[in-house]
């Protein structure tokens, strides 16, 4: 320390000065603590009075004192809070949040557009560009079914970032997946201009390709090209928002040694593939699944996917009359002719034909154990040890099927006409459908994840809650109770802060001003355990440094043999209600076994054919 000092005032043994009179030339420059001390023994107390001293010396270079340089030096080093951004590929100008003190930047391009030639291709890097582009708005979505026609678009590789407008620098990133089945839905539905203020992290929200454009397995677009022949296109989108953020976000202050990749629903199934795939090595270090389970498809499914599905346009398009006929023009192509056929089809057609579906692999197989992105043996990886082992955090919701209830043709009529509320037989079948269903739900999205994941040696703690906000009476209106409770999806908007999910398609009777106070209580503990995940890897409390508080209740990781294994999280009116459960939810085939017992004949019938069937917890 005293050579590294000397040497910045100018001091060069043997050249400037000879090497017996360092201490007079320290104490000429200022640091009288080194006066008369020649060679001998320095305490750590004179050393602490040389070291400020010398912080105010001029330095030999005449640039200031030693103080003002290494402030300079650590300033330099720190994010400039400044709208504009330098990436790779361009400068970007993205926007103030001055409500939250965050700034983002949206819309921002992280691949090239999938069009094209591209289309059903790995996704390329995008082109650089000249000048400053706007990043203030939200791109288009990925292509998908809105309603009865389409929306979005298939130029849609695009994520949008969010940071605190302060000049911390080394922040954790969070990256996060969209939920909607991997069939609808965008990087807006997760905003995070409060989150990354309540986290003081970057989030990062990202568009990716969805439906037929997205998963799409057929022989004629194979190519030899292990990753554009996967069909996992979907994936590979998120694998490329990865390497996108590896690239660029220490520019945003963002710390690529610690990532954390995290998503929603079919977002989360999609994360949770990831943690099989040989592509994710490096590209984070934390994983997060909110309500997503182990769900794969093989590439036979896909292929049969897709052949139906063009079977159905060659009708539509009146090149044949009938399914057959269809079946005997394809037989008649050849693979390139076929190929081409399906390049120069027009997206929205494509996506049309594909259809819609909620929670159900069989009509819409994706996620294709392909033997490269996906590896042959799907899940079953993690028990041979060969996959990604980084912490884990997984959510569910006490009535995690309850939404899916709610649009459940078997009960849309009564729901609709008020009958059931009057009907009896009905409202026992709705509330056994939301029972039974959320139980094998949410014990897929957690209890099944969790136990696979902790059975492999090696594995770092994984942390499990259920949220059941909404199911106390009296938070929220009687309807909403009865109907709703806690749904799928229900956990985010205590995340982002916005009401965008069912707050938004129930704004009365859902987030009230009587509900206001427990329900900010519990939002805020939210951001608090995440913070400390994001920062630490675990949940639980810390130091307020690393995003702990003391305040908190303790999570411990789930354990095989625990008594509390599941966080539970919930809040009255007034207050938030945390702490550790007992709660452990079963699978499939001991929740049916309790249908069997306890429900009449026809409840369980109707459960197990038909509300049930095809689910993909279920099946």
């Amino acid at each position: 320390m005293q050579r590294c000092l000397l040497k910045v005032l100018g001091y060069e043994a043997g050249t400037d000065y000879k090497s017996g009179e360092a201490s007079a030339f320290a104490a000429n420059h200022g640091i009288k603590a080194l006066q008369g001390k020649g060679t001998a023994q320095l305490t750590n107390r004179l050393m602490a009075e040389a070291t400020a001293q010398a912080l105010q010396a001029q330095l030999k270079n005449g640039t200031g004192t030693l103080e003002q340089f290494w402030s300079k030096h650590k300033q330099d080093g720190a994010f400039k809070p400044q709208t504009l951004q330098q990436t790779k590929y361009g400068a970007i100008d993205g926007k103030t949040y001055e409500e939250y003190g965050t700034l983002g930047w949206l819309g921002v391009p992280y691949a090239a557009p999938p069009v094209g030639e591209l289309r059903w291709k790995a996704p390329q890097e995008p082109k650089a560009w000249t000048g400053t582009r706007e990043a203030k708005e939200f791109a288009a979505n990925s292509l998908q079914i809105s309603g009865k026609t389409t929306a979005g678009s298939e130029d849609s590789l695009y994520l949008n970032i969010w940071r605190p407008n302060t000049t911390s620098t080394k922040l954790p990133v969070m990256v996060f997946l969209h939920g909607g089945g991997n069939m609808t839905g965008s990087g807006k539905d997760f905003q995070g201009e409060q989150l990354a203020r309540n986290t003081n992290s970057i989030v990062i929200s990202v568009n990716y390709r969805l439906g037929a454009l997205g998963f799409f397995q057929n022989a004629a677009l194979k190519t030899g090209n292990a990753l554009d022949d996967s069909g996992n296109y979907g994936l590979l989108d998120a694998f490329r928002a990865l390497e996108w953020v590896q690239d660029n976000i220490a520019g945003f202050g963002g710390d690529t040694g610690n990532v954390t990749l995290a998503g929603q629903s079919a977002g989360a199934r999609d994360v949770l593939a990831t943690l099989i795939s040989p592509l994710s090595k490096g590209l984070y270090q934390k994983a997060i699944a909110f309500s997503g389970g182990l769900t794969t498809a093989s590439s036979e499914e896909g292929q049969q996917k897709s052949e139906d599905a063009i079977v159905k346009l060659i009708v539509q398009e009146g090149k044949a009359a009938n399914e057959d006929e269809a079946k005997a023009w394809i037989s008649k192509q050849t693979p390139a002719q076929l190929e081409s056929y399906l390049r120069a089809l027009p997206a929205d057609k494509l996506v049309t034909v594909f259809g819609a579906t909620a929670i159900r692999m069989q009509p819409f197989p994706h996620l294709f154990r392909d033997g490269t992105v996906i590896p042959k043996e799907g899940f079953d990886a993690i028990s041979s040890g060969n996959y990604a082992k980084v912490p884990v955090l997984l959510g569910s919701l006490e009535t995690e099927f309850s939404a899916f209830a709610f649009g459940d043709p078997n009960f849309v009529p009564s729901i609709n006409d008020g009958t059931l509320f009057t009907d009896q037989t009905k409202a026992a079948q709705y509330a056994a459908a939301i029972k039974y269903g959320s139980e094998a739900y949410a014990g897929f999205n957690a209890e099944r994840v969790a136990e696979k994941l902790t059975s492999a040696a090696g594995q770092p703690p994984v942390y499990a809650y259920r949220f059941a906000w909404g199911t106390q009476p009296g938070v929220i209106s009687e309807r909403l109770y009865t109907l709703l409770g806690a749904p799928h999806g229900a956990d985010m908007d205590f995340y982002t802060g916005k009401a965008a999910g069912i707050a938004a398609y129930f704004p009365e009777g859902y987030f009230s001003d009587a509900n206001k106070p427990g329900r900010e209580q519990l939002s805020a503990a939210m951001a608090a355990y995440l913070k400390q995940f994001l920062y630490t890897g675990s949940p639980g409390t810390g130091s307020p440094g690393t995003g702990g508080t003391a305040a908190l209740a303790a999570w411990t990781p789930w354990t095989k043999n625990a008594k509390a294994p599941i966080m539970r999280l919930d809040a009255n009116n007034t207050t938030a209600e945390i702490g550790m459960s007992s709660q452990y939810n079963q699978g499939k085939d001991a929740v049916m076994a309790k249908m069997k017992k306890e429900l009449p004949e026809e409840t369980y019938q109707l459960l197990n054919e038909k509300v049930l069937a095809g689910r993909f917890f279920w099946d």
